[in-house]
């Protein structure tokens, strides 16, 4: 023993080869002397269960010996105690495992195979598996050694099945950042589902998608919540913090331009209103002291009246100039189910595709008035945009409509119309990025009134995007690729 602890120390202190092609002899070398110790390990660790020899030296077990004894993990020690107890019933697989001609993983797939397996019917499936070992990968061992049980104890599976069920289990705990972190297990059936659902919408990756696989499948996971959950995220928000259109834009029009402004969104019949409250399909009234306006007007969707005085008409260039970021629009939100801040970056992003409902407080947080929820896209209109488009709308992204969220092409903040010539579909992620990050995106029509993002990648200057930007399309009211703030 003394001889193989001084080998082994002396290959993990020697230097590398000088090749990649040298290292990858070494390695096929190493893994077959790794194979052949754990053969050794595994015979000595069967003789100490056995014999239950760690509890005679004060272990609770022989799996809390090889944790606390040895530092193995609770999955590596409970593998390894698996392993030993099936190796001291399979002679042929013990023998040939020893002497090189079977690897860990062929001999890992066997012993799965057979346990749960009387000592006879072991005998009768230790010939058949390895047999099948000698031509097959560990992979194939271990369906067919599925088989198999199922052939030797009939309803074998039916048990497994409700044992693997009862295993199932969700921890979570909350991130120092406001979110959630943790580990899961799940059966067969609900592991399948979420599996298909990763390969599908997670594992193709996008030309020029710089996010690695875990992200990705962050991603489809966090779109199936937003489609299937219906629990309400509630975020409290100042009024002020909520977005305006482009500040050039605020000059308030004269009585002509705001009645054919008022027409224009009851026309649209899914922007919101001055008092940012009311029903997809319910009229409106408007907050005290304010008026009804559409988009036109930049108006904060969801605003408190205010005490100062509205300006008078226009004078909106002369109430921006010079006065900078006023401070209450850069107030957080507050997300109640948690506590956390959310940025006002975060809340204009939100305030695209989520309801607003007007609260009136006193200085002591009790509400005073409460106003009606508008949605910023109906559900007609997102129906009709799940008709329009089969996908994302960022050329390449697999993920389907009707597991998106509704995006404007152009940004609402910036003074995007919720008109359905302009709605469609966009996944979590790159209606995220996409607002984030708009230089990186070049739009484009695909038929009429319909469009496509073009991710540009991480080499696209501003310069390029805003020179892109200055094309105008008339029939689709707007830019068709407009710079947005980031």
């Amino acid at each position: 023993m003394a001889e193989v602890r001084r080998v082994a120390l002396e290959m993990a202190g020697v230097g590398m080869p000088g090749s990649a092609a040298g290292c990858l002899a070494e390695v096929e070398e190493l893994v077959f002397a790794r194979d052949r110790l754990m053969s050794a390990i595994a015979a000595r660790v069967g003789r100490v269960h056995g014999a239950g020899e760690a509890r005679a030296h004060g272990h609770a077990s022989t799996r809390t010996w090889l944790r606390s004894g040895c530092g193995m993990s609770s999955g590596s020690a409970s593998s390894l105690v698996g392993l030993a107890v099936e190796l001291a019933r399979l002679p042929v697989v013990r023998t040939r495992f020893a002497e090189g001609s079977l690897s860990e993983g062929q001999v890992a797939a066997i012993c799965v195979a057979t346990s749960g397996l009387s000592d006879e019917q072991a005998r009768v499936a230790e010939p058949i598996l390895v047999g099948l070992a000698d031509r097959a990968s560990p992979g194939e061992v271990s369906r067919a050694g599925r088989y198999l049980r199922e052939v030797l104890d009939p309803g074998w599976s039916d048990k497994e099945s409700e044992a693997d069920h009862g295993r199932r289990f969700l921890r979570v705990r909350p991130t120092g950042s406001g979110g959630l972190e943790g580990e899961f297990r799940l059966p067969r059936e609900a592991g399948a589902r979420l599996r298909a659902l990763l390969d599908a919408f997670a594992r193709p990756k996008v030309e020029g998608d710089d996010r690695p696989l875990r992200v990705r499948n962050a991603d489809a996971f966090i779109a199936l919540l937003g489609q299937q959950i219906s629990t309400e995220l509630l975020v409290l928000v100042n009024a002020e913090s909520l977005p305006d259109d482009h500040p050039a834009k605020n000059s308030p029009p004269g009585p002509q331009a705001a009645d054919k402004g008022e027409q224009a969104g009851a026309d649209d019949g899914a922007e919101p209103t001055a008092d940012g409250s009311a029903e997809p399909t319910a009229e409106t009234d408007p907050g005290p002291g304010r008026s009804t306006a559409a988009p036109e007007q930049e108006r904060e969707p969801g605003a408190v009246p205010r005490d100062e005085p509205e300006p008078e008409l226009g004078d909106g260039a002369a109430w921006w100039a010079g006065l900078g970021e006023r401070v209450d629009r850069l107030v957080p939100g507050l997300l109640l189910a948690t506590g956390q801040l959310l940025p006002v970056r975060e809340i204009h992003r939100l305030a695209r595709t989520s309801s607003l409902v007007r609260l009136v407080m006193d200085a002591d947080g009790q509400v005073l008035d409460m106003g009606r929820a508008v949605r910023l896209a109906t559900k007609a209109q997102r129906k009709a945009a799940f008709a329009r488009y089969a996908t994302c709308w960022v050329q390449g992204c697999p993920l389907p409509a009707t597991m998106c969220q509704i995006d404007h092409a152009d940004n609402w903040s910036d003074g995007g119309r919720t008109d359905l010539r302009l709605l469609g579909p966009a996944c979590q992620f790159h209606n995220r990025d996409r607002y984030r990050r708009p230089h990186l995106y070049q739009r484009r029509r695909t038929g009429k009134d319909r469009w496509a993002f073009t991710y540009t990648g991480t080499h696209t200057s501003r310069n390029t995007a805003r020179n892109t930007g200055q094309n105008t399309d008339r029939n689709a009211g707007g830019p068709v690729n407009r710079p947005t703030r980031t």
